[in-house]
């Protein structure tokens, strides 16, 4: 599908040379931990957090012909096994939102992705050579709330944290997304919550 890129990007790719490569970063979202992953020979540190490397492959999107969600494949070599226990205590990941997202290893200051994607797993399965894999479909809105905001009192709502809408800058690498987080890194006129909404909870 067509995407816009940053400027900077813009000018890497139009260069006839680069020492730069586009970068392929996965973030699992599991319940007690996000797991991000890089598809590159050496760690990276982007938004705050470190992408380890790992050997990854991803599948084009199959597309099928009776109105269901399209689905693609994923398969990530598990050598050192890091990833299967994670997956056991998570049922295998069903229903785990994976975020895929591209950056430029030139322009890592640039917290924003060149493109980002939101998909769940819908399968996976271990060979007997440790390659996890997964069948990734795109999400099902049907599953999500309408409208999507929650007005919370003392809960932020943007889900990148220094990304355009938080717009933090300083140097910590973690939010918990509380308004008291944000008051103590001094980023609470960015607060995405509603401290004026009433004691009887939020609304919609």
């Amino acid at each position: 599908m067509p995407f816009t890129i940053s400027n900077a990007a813009q000018e890497e790719k139009n260069k006839l040379t680069s020492t730069g490569v586009w970068l392929v970063l996965l973030e699992f979202g599991f319940e007690d931990q996000n797991v991000r992953v890089c598809y590159n020979t050496e760690d990276i540190t982007w938004n705050g957090f470190v992408w380890k490397a790992f050997p990854f492959e991803l599948d084009e999107i199959e597309e099928s012909s009776e109105g269901e969600l399209p689905t693609f494949g994923l398969t990530v070599a598990d050598v050192t096994r890091e990833l299967t226990p994670i997956l056991d205590a998570n049922d295998g990941g069903i229903g785990v939102p994976v975020i895929v997202r591209v950056v430029h290893s030139e322009h890592l200051d640039i917290n924003e992705p060149e493109f980002k994607e939101i998909f769940e797993i819908v399968d996976c399965t271990i060979d007997s050579n440790n390659n996890v894999k997964f069948s990734l479909g795109s999400e099902n809105f049907t599953n999500y709330r309408s409208p999507r905001d929650r007005y919370l009192k003392g809960h932020c709502r943007y889900e990148e944290f220094k990304g355009t809408l938080c717009g933090y800058s300083g140097t910590e690498t973690e939010c918990n997304r509380t308004w008291e987080r944000c008051k103590e890194l001094g980023n609470q006129e960015r607060f995405g919550g509603f401290p004026g909404v009433g004691r009887i909870g939020f609304f919609t």
